[in-house]
């Protein structure tokens, strides 16, 4: 069976990554990852590399990100995308394309497949995240569901908010979610090897800050990253600050993390090593900002986590997620419970495994070993 992955960012791959190795490695399947978006960037230093180095047979590189920091770019990019696709698909003839979440990858991708009759394997699909005044994230999340024909969901509320959408039973399964194997699997590294690469800030106790914009809501993302960072200063430790994703909104972010660069604390990074990332969490004494890091793979690890602003809202989380609003009194007084509250941070085991106990991928490589016909697969019937 041929089978094709997108992705067009490292957070994506990275999610993705535990499940491609298992279909790399199964005598059932022939692998093929297509690359695009952020992954060819310079701003987002070349996050091919990874993918190079795992590797994956790369079957095609699309060029499709502008450098530019609008919606409207974000359309312009996504229809390069797909007038791209459409060449990959009819030289690949793939038997199976493999999308994650709710990116613009997912959407154009399950649509591309769909109108070249090729079934869609859709990872975390059926998430919640409904924050106020919007985020067309959601949008493209549940529409990405609907133009696709298998669903790997990451928990038995996704499955069943799918179902809710009219989609049959026997095409969605409850397998958890892939960047849980990749925390469970990656090898451990000492303090010291990680300050080897990263500088003696990691050998002290030191906070991990991840801000995205929101869709929804760019104008008021700079000065909520401000809050972030300031009251993380005011915390005395050391902050590891990773770089924004490509969203409209993104340039401006990075802009304020530049003018912190001299900043004896603050510690900028743009992609790591996939075991030198995982261990630079597992070391941490929290995460500050509003990655969706905080909602799925901190309960593994039991990572103290303080979502600022809407982005994040509304997903299902443990007791590791504080959700608080971009004012310094309340980031501030999340940061003391985190790092300092001992009887909270002794709770947050009990919600280790909320997003899957690590063994995704068996799971995973099961239903697919088991597919029926394509016929079946693409002839999707409305269950109301």
């Amino acid at each position: 069976m041929n089978i094709l992955a997108l992705s067009g960012i490292r957070s994506e791959y990275d999610l993705l990554y535990p499940l491609l190795k298992g279909i790399d490695n199964h005598p059932d399947f022939n692998l093929g990852v297509i690359v695009s978006g952020a992954h060819l960037s310079p701003l987002h230093d070349y996050s091919v590399r990874q993918i190079e180095k795992d590797q994956f047979r790369i079957v095609d590189r699309i060029e499709n990100l502008l450098y530019a920091d609008s919606f409207s770019s974000k359309a312009k990019s996504s229809s390069i995308l797909m007038q791209s696709l459409v060449q990959t698909f009819v030289r690949e003839q793939p038997d199976l394309l493999l999308i994650l979440g709710d990116r613009e990858e997912a959407i154009i991708g399950s649509l591309t497949a769909s109108y070249m009759n090729i079934p869609v394997v859709h990872l975390a699909g059926g998430d919640n995240t409904n924050p106020e005044g919007g985020n067309v994230d959601e949008q493209i999340r549940h529409a990405t569901t609907k133009l696709s024909h298998i669903h790997l969901t990451m928990m038995e509320e996704h499955s069943e908010r799918i179902q809710k959408l009219g989609e049959e039973t026997w095409r969605v399964f409850t397998v958890g979610s892939a960047g849980i194997d990749r925390l469970r699997t990656e090898p451990t590294l000492s303090v010291e090897e990680i300050a080897g690469q990263l500088g003696e800030g990691v050998t002290k106790d030191y906070i991990v800050l991840i801000y995205h914009p929101l869709n929804s809501n760019v104008t008021q993302a700079v000065a909520e990253l401000r809050i972030c960072i300031e009251q993380c200063i005011q915390t005395g430790l050391d902050i590891f600050i990773g770089s924004p994703n490509s969203d409209p909104g993104s340039q401006d972010i990075v802009k304020v993390l530049h003018e912190y660069t001299h900043h004896p604390q603050v510690h900028l990074y743009k992609n790591l090593e996939r075991n030198l990332f995982v261990n630079l969490l597992r070391n941490a004494k929290c995460l500050v900002g509003n990655s969706s890091l905080a909602v799925h793979e901190a309960p593994f690890l039991c990572l103290p986590s303080v979502n600022v602003g809407e982005r994040q809202k509304g997903r299902i989380s443990g007791k590791n997620v504080q959700f608080v609003p971009a004012n310094e009194k309340e980031v501030w007084n999340a940061l003391q419970k985190a790092l300092y509250d001992h009887e909270y941070i002794s709770e947050l085991e009990k919600d280790q495994f909320i997003y899957g106990d690590g063994f995704m991928v068996e799971k995973s490589l099961q239903i697919l070993s088991s597919l029926p016909p394509r016929e079946k697969l693409l002839a999707k019937k409305i269950t109301y």
